[in-house]
């Protein structure tokens, strides 16, 4: 068996009926017997037997829960269990996720229809393939400036890039990065799309760098706020988590380049806590999952967006637009050659 919200990623699903999908499994010509049956995600579908008791040290007669895919557990350890709420997950890659209480869609399929691991609801998630591992790459690649380790000897790892790009103006002064470097999903849904940094000068150190991948990454994200806003999803704030969030200035480029207010929470494990809530719930534990959610999580922190640097954040965002639409043809003619 499987629960909703994994089984909505096979693209086998009738997502408003939450259940598979006769026409697209005779489309392709698949049995219904080879797939198993889809429950609810907080439903108690099995429990542990005396054999897998004895194997994992697991209770016999535990009760198993379905979970919910990583997105979707991602947002109840999150708190993103009703409308009017969007996260943003800075991982390896970027999630910018919407509850929703009907199935929408984005008529160019830039943003991903899924079920959401709450019995009655569904979500919308944009997603940007190199977020924090955009960061990662420039780290091990490059790594921090011997200057910044020279000022700083008791720092270490991702703190001395946060120190870099703490010491460069917003808008890097006029340096601009494009997160694609291995393609990218929402908005372009391009695998031939590659990494860019543009308008180097003179003026451009390492901090620069570091600050404008911490920008681009942002602005990608915007990308996705506003495929959400086009579908009619919008929100007075962003609940930020992951390894992103981390970074204090990483969370206040977002917040003025999203030009929302950004919030954190009490809780930091995201996925693994959703699964949990989302098995309490099916256990008895708590009346329901949002009951869960309202018992456990709360906002600790929030990062207000300054208004000059929106401004500017908007006028380079134009700039940054441009730029896919200009290098499609050209990252597609590199993808033949090498």
């Amino acid at each position: 068996m499987t629960e909703v919200s994994d089984a909505a990623g096979t693209i086998l699903m009738d997502i408003p009926k939450r259940t598979w999908s006769d026409e697209i499994l005779e489309g392709l010509d698949i049995s219904k017997d080879l797939l198993p049956e889809v429950y609810e995600s907080p439903e108690i579908t099995s429990r542990v037997n005396k054999e897998a008791s004895r194997l994992t040290g697991l209770l016999e007669g535990t009760p198993i829960a379905g979970g919910g895919s990583d997105n979707a557990a991602g947002a109840v350890g999150s708190g993103i269990v009703r409308e009017g709420i969007i996260s943003d997950s800075i991982g390896t890659s970027g999630v910018v996720f919407a509850t929703s209480n009907k199935p929408l869609y984005d008529s160019q399929g830039r943003v991903h229809s899924f079920i959401h691991a709450i019995p009655g609801k569904w979500h919308l998630t944009g997603v940007t393939l190199s977020a924090a591992g955009s960061l990662k790459w420039y780290y091990e690649a490059f790594g921090p400036s011997k200057e910044i380790e020279k000022k700083f000897p008791s720092l270490k790892g991702y703190e001395l890039l946060n120190r870099q790009a703490e010491k460069v103006p917003p808008g890097s002064e006029g340096l601009i990065f494009l997160p694609y470097l291995s393609g990218e999903r929402s908005p372009h849904g391009d695998p031939y799309a590659r990494g860019v940094f543009f308008g180097i000068s003179y003026v451009h150190r390492q901090d620069h760098f570091v600050r404008a991948i911490m920008e681009g990454v942002a602005f990608s994200q915007l990308d996705c706020l506003s495929l959400m806003q086009e579908v009619g999803i919008s929100s007075d704030k962003v609940v930020l988590f992951g390894g992103g969030a981390k970074s204090k200035i990483w969370r206040k480029i977002i917040a003025d380049v999203l030009g929302l207010k950004i919030v954190t929470l009490n809780v930091e494990e995201g996925p693994a806590y959703g699964a949990a809530l989302i098995a309490g719930a099916g256990c008895g534990v708590y009346s329901s999952v949002e009951e869960a959610v309202s018992k456990t999580i709360r906002e600790v922190d929030e990062i207000n967006p300054d208004s000059e640097n929106v401004e500017k954040y908007r006028r380079l965002y134009k700039i940054y637009r441009s730029l896919y639409s200009n290098l499609k043809n050209d990252f597609r003619d590199l993808g033949y050659i090498v």
